[in-house]
């Protein structure tokens, strides 16, 4: 995505290996764009990546739901596979 490319090469330099610096940067940039502009984006994208975007969202925002709810567990590194919807 040429916006990624954008972002990366004018941010490089102040982002670290932790991605918690990413935030801020990348919701402003988008948060200065229409809804028109987005959908722009999301014509560039392919569908691979459309699929990408929306999945890494879904499972972002089940998260958020499950630690809203306090639902879920460490687990630790153990499988707890088998407590689980088959």
């Amino acid at each position: 995505m040429k916006l990624v490319d954008e972002i990366y090469d004018t941010f490089k330099y102040h982002f670290s290996a932790d991605e918690e610096d990413m935030y801020p940067i990348v919701y402003g940039l988008m948060e200065a764009k229409s809804r028109e502009e987005i959908l722009e984006l999301l014509e560039e994208l392919s569908n691979e990546e459309l699929n990408e975007m929306i999945s890494l969202f879904i499972l972002e925002q089940l998260q958020k739901k499950l630690a809203e709810e306090g639902i879920g567990r460490v687990t630790l590194g153990q499988d707890y596979t088998d407590d689980f919807i088959q």
